[in-house]
This record gives structure tokens, sequence and C-alpha cells, in this order.
């Protein structure tokens, strides 16, 4: 319960302190890409990037989850079989070679 009233109080926080900074940076800036030019307030263009950052954050993230799932999965494949031969070698007779 106090770890849900905590969350919410950052998440409260945060969204007021993003609010006040919106609003105290409001003005228009030039956003120049070789091909279009845009004018846009100053807080509009931080968002715009931030979301960019997070989505690229998150992709890479989620390749990075992936490739180490199926090393995983092939490591688990690799231990199966190596337990497998393991115990077909421990059914098989002990030869006495003396």
């Amino acid at each position: 319960m106090i770890r849900k009233i905590l969350i919410l109080a950052v998440f409260i926080s945060f969204f007021l302190i993003s609010t006040a900074f919106a609003v105290f940076n409001m003005q228009t800036v030039s956003l120049d890409l070789f091909f279009v030019q845009w004018q846009l307030p100053l807080a509009v263009l931080l968002i715009a990037f931030l979301l960019l950052g997070l989505i690229i954050g998150a992709t890479i993230i989620a390749l990075s989850t992936l490739r180490i799932r199926y090393d995983n999965h092939r490591l688990e494949n690799k231990l199966q079989n190596a337990e497998q031969e393991l115990n077909s070698l421990r059914i098989l007779p002990v030869r006495n070679s003396h």
C-alpha cells in the first residue's frame, strides 16, 4: 500500500514538474532537417526527442533481451542433451578389464 502511494506521489511530482517546465518553455524554436523546417515550441520539441530516445532505448533493450533468451534456450538444450548422455552412460554396465 505504501509502495503504491510512493509511486503515485513520484508520478504526480514528475507530472507537475514537467507541466511547469512546458509552461515556462513555450518559446518557438526552429528545427531544420535539411529537407523540412519546422517552427515548434521548445517543450514540444524536447518531449518529442525524449519519446524518440525512449523508443530507441526500448527497442535496443528488447533486441538484447531476445538475444539473451535465444542463448538461454540454446544452452538449456545443450544441458538437456548432456544430461541425457550422462544418464545413458550411467545405465551401461561397468566392464572389468582385468
